[in-house]
């Protein structure tokens, strides 16, 4: 058994039918209408589409209640309406454009042939100058989208591409195939490409492992503030179907989820353990342990750490940041704007985000100080 084949179907029970019904809905629509408050999408009237379109509905009205998903059959077609309050037509478009570009680009046929192609090219293709390392639901496709737009950088085959911490096992020709040829970086001279993969921060092995492989890449971490990212995550979860207890619950229990897991995955870096990467709401917030592992194999000049607030609120400046970084000219995307965000959850309860806010006040403190900067949380 490779180490890949371990993390599959019997960890993940149908999160691969869910991401696969998601993407065909979003980003196989015979006709986009659009509606004062959303947008509504037709597609074929078979009996697989409304299959599709009832699962699909069901799943984002459990984490998204102040939008509606309404599925109806009319004029020989299906229908789908996506309505809610203003950011409702950002959501949709921004998914959709993901899943039509190189962000999170829907697993058609023609996207695994051109795959199967690019592998058999990978003795020809250059390996990652930077990696944006994390943190999950921070906003890394949002600033993904923004690098890849400069022209000096090529971007990756697609953004998160999982090898250090899920697919590490399919060896380096597989990661190598996901970048540009030797050919391309000869005829744009000072090209950069790179990946995003936010789960790499996290885990126990990616920093090891992209030690071993691309010593010399740069790394940017982009965080959030440990509270809004937790219930981010959360809704996320619940939306995805791999939660199923209220969000106190979650977080009373997740000591208990997590116990032994560590101590499993540092013993045999094949274990995948489903509850460490998906049920780790607070340990995933206490950002400065994982830094500070990081740093362990890393010179601290390697890193930028960002925040997910500077780059939402001051994206220009915190742009700028992150191509001098890289030793690039600023270049502005074609706007700023959330990508992979669905804000329209219920507000967390007052009492939970006081409690949270209190558990990583101290880590808080932690990350400052060892940034030398007030991220302001």
């Amino acid at each position: 058994m490779t180490a890949d084949s371990s993390r599959q179907e019997p960890a993940l029970p149908n999160l691969a039918e869910r991401q696969k019904t998601t993407a065909d809905v979003l980003s196989r629509p015979q006709e986009v209408d659009e509606l004062d408050d959303g947008y509504a999408l037709r597609y074929p009237a078979t009996k697989d589409w409304s299959q599709k379109l009832d699962s699909f509905a069901s799943s984002w009205s459990k984490s998204c209640p102040h939008m509606s998903f309404e599925v109806s059959s009319e004029d020989g077609s299906h229908c789908l309406r996506i309505r809610g309050p203003e950011g409702t037509k950002a959501f949709v478009e921004g998914a959709r454009y993901m899943l039509k570009s190189h962000i999170n680009p829907a697993p058609s046929l023609g996207f695994k042939l051109r795959a199967g192609m690019r592998f058999l090219t990978s003795p020809l293709r250059v390996l990652p100058d930077f990696i944006v390392i994390g943190a999950k639901k921070c906003g890394t496709t949002a600033l993904y989208s923004y690098l890849t737009q400069h022209p000096s950088i090529e971007p990756a085959f697609k953004k998160e591409i999982y090898y250090f911490n899920a697919f590490y096992g399919k060896g380096r020709a597989w990661y190598r195939a996901f970048f540009p040829t030797v050919l391309e970086r000869a005829a744009n001279k000072g090209m950069l490409t790179g990946e995003a993969t936010p789960d790499y921060l996290f885990h126990p092995h990616a920093a090891r492992r992209i030690a071993e492989t691309v010593p010399d890449a740069r790394f940017i971490a982009i965080l959030r503030n440990p509270v809004d990212r937790a219930y981010s995550f959360y809704n996320h979860n619940l939306r995805a179907g791999l939660e199923d207890l209220s969000f106190e619950d979650a977080i009373d229990r997740e000591e208990e989820r997590l116990a032994g897991e560590p101590e499993k995955i540092d013993a045999d870096e094949n274990y995948f353990s489903f509850e460490y990467m998906h049920h780790s709401y607070l340990k995933r917030g206490v950002y400065v342990d994982q830094l500070e592992s990081w740093q362990e194999l890393f010179p601290r000049s390697q890193f930028l750490v960002l925040a997910t607030e500077a780059l939402y609120d001051r994206g220009e400046e915190t742009l700028r940041r992150a191509f001098d970084f890289l030793g690039l000219p600023y270049h502005a995307p074609e706007a700023f704007k959330k990508l992979n965000a669905a804000p329209f959850y219920p507000d967390m309860d007052p009492a939970m985000h006081e409690r949270l806010g209190k558990y990583f006040e101290p880590h808080n403190q932690r990350l400052y100080e060892f940034l030398g900067e007030d991220l302001g949380w």
